[in-house]
């Protein structure tokens, strides 16, 4: 298997963020930033547990702040999927397509996108068990099952599960370190500039909300459109040193 390239995996990830600017940022727009604002603007307001609280009431008012959490994260998490089959389907298609063909192929592998997700995250979290490290990896070898149900439209989890173990194979450890420097800047940023929204505008209801929800929605489209065109660039990277095809 060829070396990965993290310096070429970088540089097409930009070109990917410059490409189909107008389609990606509507996808974008509705599926990863409208409906964390929503959330944020229209959801409860977390509990904070009242001055000199006991550790029981304390967990108490996380148990409910959690259980309130729910129903939100559960719509973020399903247009999230959407959205990323999406923009996945626009970057990768190699015949070209429009943003309602990329949102019908995406609504048509949501079945295997979820299925992908659940099954991911049960390998990586009994990795974690496993002393954190074979977590580690496994981020690294299941980076591409996305980006390879959009470029296939692999209709089987297993199938695309497999499609990624392939290709990232013995780049595991170079992957994972790819998306680990991405996902730190990404979340460095977000915390200077929440801290600096929080510590201006307050978080009180009203304006200090309203602001915060803003930025926080528009940083968390931001961070995934960003960790949606590294999978690709490196899907992109490894698919043609393996198969010997190319991207238009």
């Amino acid at each position: 298997m060829a070396k990965f390239d993290m310096g070429a995996a970088w540089d097409d990830s930009l070109q990917l963020l410059k490409a189909h600017v107008a389609l990606t940022a509507t996808i974008a727009g509705v599926f990863l930033f409208l409906p964390t604002l929503a959330v944020a603007w229209f959801g409860p307001v977390p509990i904070e547990p009242p001055p000199g609280a006991d550790l029981t009431a304390v967990i108490q008012s996380f148990q409910e702040n959690f259980r309130q959490m729910i129903p939100g994260q559960i719509v973020i998490a399903i247009s999230t999927i959407i959205g990323t089959a999406g923009i996945l389907r626009l970057w990768l298609s190699r015949t070209g397509t429009s943003v309602g063909e990329a949102l019908l192929f995406a609504l048509r592998v949501f079945p295997t996108m979820l299925a992908i997700q659940i099954l991911c995250g049960f390998a990586v979290g009994f990795g974690f068990l496993l002393l954190l490290v074979p977590g580690l990896y496994l981020v690294g070898r299941l980076a591409l099952v996305a980006p390879a149900v959009a470029d296939r439209g692999l209709l089987n989890p297993f199938e695309a599960i497999g499609a990624s173990w392939q290709l990232t194979r013995d780049n595991g450890w170079a992957i994972f370190f790819f998306l680990f420097l991405v996902a730190l800047v990404i979340i460095i940023a977000a915390m200077i500039v929440g801290f600096v929204v929080a510590l201006v505008a307050g978080t009180e209801p009203g304006f200090g909300r309203m602001l915060g929800g803003f930025i926080e929605a528009a940083f968390g489209a931001i961070g995934s459109l960003v960790s949606i065109a590294v999978s690709a660039a490196v899907y992109r990277q490894l698919s043609v040193r393996t198969n010997g095809d190319l991207f238009a």
